[in-house]
């Protein structure tokens, strides 16, 4: 019988393992003409590997931290089919003996010290745990404090609902985005609060200009603020569009003073025909990233995504990351920007609704972005990312791999 718990020197073997077999991974794969990059669909397409196998890849490459991304390590036979193709497209015989070597030596760790993949996944899990604890609670709620204070802003809650679906275009998906600031207060005179609209951007940072936007409301036309009155609590500045590089913004002009209130104010749109349901031309998989710009002491990520969007085994990656360190546009940059600051990450029983502490509470946003798509609510997969005190700038980050085919 083997424990899960962690034999003397493990965590340090272990480490070096997963180390030398992401250096490994990297340099093979930067090292093979074959291969145009270290996305996915980029090692799929170059050394003809199935998608699952090459989502492994890429995410181990690319792991910031030694265990981040542990549980992709493949087994011996997806490893061996791996390395046959690497060899059939040409890659250097060096990166290639370098990379068969790194692997055993995890195997090896993994047969000494856990006895099963299982097992080392737990294991690796709990002391991700512990790395994760860093910086501590008390340090970020001052480093809110101080945020706010040097901001003049803040907000009890920031909160964005993501459901993704399939639209009635075939093979492409729209998504119903909820995004709510509550409790939100400008602390002192001089301070612009600043509303972006939502933007489709792949994971090479381009742009999607052929997805449609519209308001959830109706009513709203064009260009207006696309708000939810209904989730909408206190007296909301004025709001005024204007376009920029980045897209179209809405902004509330400064105030000569600070506002002694507080307001809520939440935004919903249907973005149209977003991306493909399925690993096809550049789409190879669900990135959804929660910006964090406004200090505050809780933010609540909720993705919702229809069955058949998502294998039933698959299970997705989540993190925070930095915006400071390096331009967050590229997915590979964010993975390489995680902060040592745990979220949890729970999914949703299909029966269940969670709270939410804001006007309408969860049950409302659900009905109405529910309506807005006409669907079930038991016809998706529900996952919540909560974070306590994020530090701004920086982003939830959620990406699951796309069904093949």
């Amino acid at each position: 019988m083997y424990s899960s718990e962690p034999k003397s020197g493990f965590a340090e073997e272990a480490a070096e393992a997963m180390t030398g077999l992401r250096s490994a991974l990297a340099g093979l794969i930067s090292g093979c003409r074959q291969v145009a990059g270290t996305r996915p669909i980029d090692i799929s397409r170059g050394l003809g590997i199935d998608m699952k196998l090459a989502w492994k890849m890429s995410h181990l490459a690319e792991a910031a931290r030694p265990f981040d991304s542990a549980r992709h390590v493949p087994g011996g036979a997806g490893m061996r089919i791996f390395l046959d193709a690497a060899v059939a497209r040409d890659a250097d015989p060096e990166d290639v003996k370098r990379t068969e070597a790194a692997f055993a030596k995890v195997q090896g760790v993994i047969a000494e010290h856990c006895g099963s993949r299982k097992v080392f996944e737990t294991m690796v899990s709990e002391m991700q745990e512990t790395e994760d604890r860093p910086p501590a609670l008390a340090d970020r709620e001052r480093l809110f404090e101080g945020a706010r204070s040097v901001w003049g802003l803040k907000a009890d809650l920031i909160h964005r609902m993501d459901i993704l679906h399939p639209c009635r275009v075939e093979g492409l998906l729209d998504c119903v985005t909820i995004r709510t600031l509550a409790g939100t207060r400008r602390l002192r005179g001089g301070v612009p609060l600043v509303f972006p609209r939502p933007r489709v951007v792949d994971d090479r940072g381009m742009e999607s200009r052929s997805s449609l936007r519209e308001s959830l409301d109706s009513g709203i036309e064009g260009n207006a603020f696309p708000i939810v009155e209904t989730l909408c609590d206190g007296a909301l500045p004025a709001l005024h569009a204007q376009e920029r590089d980045q897209g179209m913004i809405f902004e509330a002009p400064p105030l000569d003073a600070a506002d002694p209130s507080s307001f809520t104010v939440a935004t919903g749109e249907i973005l149209r025909a977003a991306q493909p349901t399925r690993v096809q031309g550049d789409s190879h998989g669900i990135y959804q990233l929660m910006r964090l710009r406004v200090p505050a002491p809780l933010a609540v990520f909720d993705v919702l995504i229809h069955d058949s969007l998502i294998d039933s085994d698959v299970q997705p990656d989540s993190y925070l990351a930095s915006e400071l360190h390096v331009s967050a546009s590229f997915i590979h940059n964010v993975r390489r920007v995680r902060l040592p600051i745990g979220i949890r990450r729970q999914e949703i029983e299909p029966t269940q609704v969670p709270e939410l502490d804001s006007k309408g509470g969860m049950q409302t946003r659900l009905e109405i972005a529910t309506r807005a798509l006409d669907c079930r609510r038991e016809d998706f997969r529900w996952f919540r990312l909560e974070v306590e005190y994020p530090p701004i700038c920086s982003l939830m980050a959620f990406e699951c791999e796309q069904p093949s085919g």
